[in-house]
C-alpha cells in the first residue's frame, strides 16, 4: 500500500495505459479515438450544413483540433496545461504542475488522463467564437434517450402504481425494483457502448420483473437491504444525486427521486451535474429540463405508442416539472466533478460544496465514473471495505453514501471473501469487471 498518496500515486498502484492488455491500454488506444472520431462526425455534420463561411471555417477547426489530440494520444505525448479562460483552468492547471509534471497519455493515471481528454476537448470548443455554450455529445445524448423509447413509456405507465398508498412491506417490494432499474440504467453510458452489443443495452434497460430477478444475480456486492433500512423510516428528507448520464439514465433518476419525494421520505432532492460536456453522456443543468422537453414532445420518441402511454408519460413529467417550481427538486452543477481528482479531495478541494452535501441524508453517487472516483480508481485487493476506500473524510465526516454502478473498469471493491474465485470459475475477470454486465451497490453509513 502507497503511504505518500497523492492524484498520479494512489493508495494501491493506479492503472495506466502503459500497462499493455490493461482494459486502461484498451480504452487509450481504441475507445478514445471512436468516441473522438464520432464527436468529429457531428462537428463535420455541423460544417457541412454551415452556410457562414465564417462559421464553417470555424467548425473546421474544431476538427482539426480533434484530429490534433487524437494524434497527441497515440503519440503518448507529454500533458500540457490548458489554454483556455474557463473558470476552472487555473485549478486545473495548478493539478498538472503540482502532480502530473512530465507525465503523458500513457503513464500517467487512467483516471487523470482520461479526465483531462475530455477537459482538452473543451478547451478546443471553449477557445471557438460563438461555440463556448455548445454541447459536442448533445445529438449523441437525444439520438440514445430516443432508442430507449419502449422502457420510458412502460415506466410511465407503471408509475401510479408504484405511487399508490402501499404498507411498508409493499413499499419496499417498490423501493428494491426501483433501485434496481436505476442501477441498470447506468448501462446507456455511451462512451461504453464501443463494448457492447444492442442486445445487451436492451437487456441491461429491461424493466420487467423477470429480468431484475435475473440482474440480481449479477450484483457482486449487494447493500440494498442497508439502503432500505436506511430509508424505510426517514421522513422529510434531504437526498441527493451525483449525475451520471444523461437520457433514460436520468429519468429513472428522476423516477426515484419522484417516488422518494411522493412518499415524504424526502422533502428536497438535489441533482449535482457536470458544467461541461464530460464522458460523452453526462448530464449538464440544460439536459433535464431538456429530458423533460423530450418527454412532452410527442414527435421526439420513434414508433407507435397509444394515447394511454403517452397521457402516463406527460402527466408523469409534469409533476416532475412541479417539483422543479416548487423547490424540491433542485438541479445544480459544479466543477469539482468536472476535474480529474478523487472525491476523496472534495473536502479540501470544494470544501463549501462538501459542507452543503454533507447536510444530506443521503447522497447517491450513480455510475461507473463517479465510482471509480469514489475508491481513486487504483488495483485495490478485491475484499477491501467500501468504508476504507473510499478515505476518512469521506467515509467519517460526509453523509451516507450510495453508489450504483454497473462494472466498466477494472477497480472493485467491497467483495465477500471467496466472491472473485467463485465470479471467475464461469466468466473471465474482464467480462465481470468491466463489460457492465455486472454491477454493484455499495452503502457506507456515515456516523454523525
Amino acid at each position: 500500500m502507497n503511504s505518500a498518496i497523492t492524484p498520479n500515486h494512489p493508495p494501491y498502484p493506479a492503472y495506466r495505459a502503459s500497462e499493455i492488455g490493461s482494459f486502461a491500454h484498451d480504452s487509450t488506444v481504441r475507445r478514445w479515438p471512436i468516441i473522438i472520431e464520432t464527436t468529429l462526425a457531428d462537428i463535420r455534420q455541423v460544417a457541412d450544413g454551415a452556410t457562414d463561411p465564417q462559421q464553417k471555417q470555424l467548425a473546421l477547426g474544431i476538427a482539426d483540433a480533434f484530429e490534433d489530440l487524437k494524434k497527441e494520444i497515440a503519440s503518448d505525448a507529454k500533458l500540457r496545461l490548458l489554454r483556455d479562460n474557463d473558470s476552472d483552468v487555473q485549478t486545473w492547471n495548478a493539478h498538472i504542475t503540482k502532480y502530473f509534471e512530465g507525465t503523458t497519455w500513457f503513464n500517467g493515471s487512467w483516471l487523470f488522463n482520461e479526465c483531462y481528454m475530455y477537459r482538452r476537448m473543451r478547451e478546443t470548443v471553449s477557445m471557438t467564437p460563438g461555440w463556448t455554450d455548445y454541447d459536442i455529445f448533445n445529438s449523441q445524448k437525444l439520438n440514445t434517450f430516443r432508442g430507449s423509447h419502449a422502457s420510458v413509456f412502460d415506466l410511465a405507465v407503471n408509475m401510479d402504481t408504484m405511487l399508490k398508498s402501499l404498507p411498508i412491506d409493499g413499499q419496499e417490494l417498490v423501493f428494491y425494483e426501483l433501485l434496481q432499474v436505476c442501477l441498470w440504467g447506468n448501462a446507456t453510458d455511451l462512451s461504453l457502448l464501443t463494448n457492447m452489443t444492442e442486445e445487451d443495452i436492451r437487456q441491461l434497460q429491461a424493466t420487467g420483473q423477470e429480468k431484475l430477478k435475473e440482474q440480481m444475480q449479477r450484483i457482486v456486492v449487494n447493500n440494498i437491504d442497508q439502503v432500505w433500512a436506511q430509508l424505510k423510516d426517514l421522513k422529510h428528507g434531504r437526498i441527493d444525486f451525483v449525475l451520471d448520464n444523461s437520457g433514460f439514465e436520468v429519468f429513472v433518476d428522476l423516477v426515484l427521486a419522484d417516488w422518494l419525494l411522493h412518499t415524504e421520505r424526502a422533502a428536497k432532492v438535489v441533482l449535482h451535474c457536470k458544467t461541461i460536456p464530460w464522458f460523452v453522456s453526462d448530464v449538464m443543468p440544460k439536459d433535464v429540463p431538456l429530458t423533460f422537453e423530450s418527454c412532452l414532445d410527442r414527435d421526439f420518441f420513434p414508433g407507435s405508442h397509444s394515447e394511454q402511454e403517452r397521457a402516463a408519460l406527460e402527466k408523469m413529467v409534469q409533476r416532475w416539472q412541479g417539483y422543479v417550481a416548487s423547490g424540491k427538486l433542485v438541479v445544480q452543477s459544479h466543477s469539482f466533478w468536472c476535474t480529474g481528482l478523487a472525491y476523496r479531495y472534495l473536502e479540501s478541494e470544494a470544501p463549501e460544496l462538501f459542507a452543503d452535501m454533507a447536510q444530506s441524508d443521503l447522497v447517491i453517487f450513480k455510475g461507473d465514473l463517479n465510482y471509480r472516483k469514489l475508491v481513486f480508481d487504483c488495483d485495490w485487493p478485491v475484499t477491501t471495505p467500501f468504508r476504507e476506500a473510499i478515505g476518512e473524510s469521506l467515509a467519517t465526516r460526509f453523509t451516507n453514501i450510495l453508489s450504483l454502478r454497473t462494472n466498466k473498469a477494472e477497480t472493485i471493491v467491497g467483495l465477500a471473501a471467496g466472491k472473485r474465485e467463485e465470479i471467475e470459475a464461469t466468466v473471465s475477470a474482464n467480462d465481470w469487471r468491466c463489460s457492465g454486465k455486472y454491477a454493484i451497490v455499495s452503502y457506507n453509513a456515515c456516523p454523525k
